[in-house]
């Protein structure tokens, strides 16, 4: 399987999950959310545009890591009501590994981790308390000096910079009290190991 095509089927899980997170939480009312089947199981896609625009340029970075053939990088998507307010966040654990190109070639059981943690995600979140009205959320991308070095540099980032954190509101969370950590799910195909994991 060619490095493209290989990103293009990441990049798609990615974009599953992040639109999965923002809907089953009820971080926007579900009207502004489309419809899709994909890994044969119906999902729900953000359709609002200026939404859409946001999360299409956070995968572009996304992309941008896996064709670089970044080793290891963590998504952190985080659910808060104010910045100091940190209510929810969801870390996506990628790792490149190398994929034999016999395995799997027809993607069925890709398939089926992926859709195994869509619905593991549905099922561990809906006891969590109801998100207030509120809500917001960010994307960072944990990664290399050198990587963000390099992307800060990039001309065609320059209409959508990211800026160096100094810290999230789970890291300061963290120095005040005990938090949990639930695994949803690990899929380790087409070159990609992914860990999904919820800190709330």
């Amino acid at each position: 399987m060619e490095l493209e095509e290989m990103v293009a089927i990441q990049l798609e899980a990615i974009e599953v999950i992040l639109n999965h997170i923002l809907y089953i939480r009820g971080v926007y009312p579900a009207q502004i959310f489309k419809k899709r089947r994909v890994y044969n199981t119906p999902v729900f896609i953000v359709a609002f545009p200026a939404l859409s625009s946001y999360l299409a340029n956070v995968l572009k970075t996304v992309q941008q890591h896996l064709r670089k053939n970044t080793a290891q990088f963590r998504m952190e998507i985080t659910i808060y009501g104010n910045e100091s307010d940190h209510m929810e966040s969801y870390f996506l654990e990628m790792q490149r590994i190398q994929a034999d190109p016999a395995e799997d070639q027809y993607l069925m059981e890709y398939e089926q981790q992926l859709r195994t943690a869509l619905y593991k995600f549905a099922d561990r979140v809906k006891h969590l308390p109801k998100l207030d009205q509120n809500a917001k959320f960010k994307v960072r991308i944990h990664t290399t000096q050198a990587a963000f070095t390099e992307l800060s540099h990039d001309a065609q980032y320059q209409e959508f910079p990211w800026l160096q954190s100094n810290g999230s509101p789970l890291q300061l969370k963290q120095q005040q009290q005990k938090f949990s950590l639930l695994p949803l799910s690990r899929v380790d195909k087409v070159g990609l190991r992914m860990e999904a994991h919820i800190h709330n």
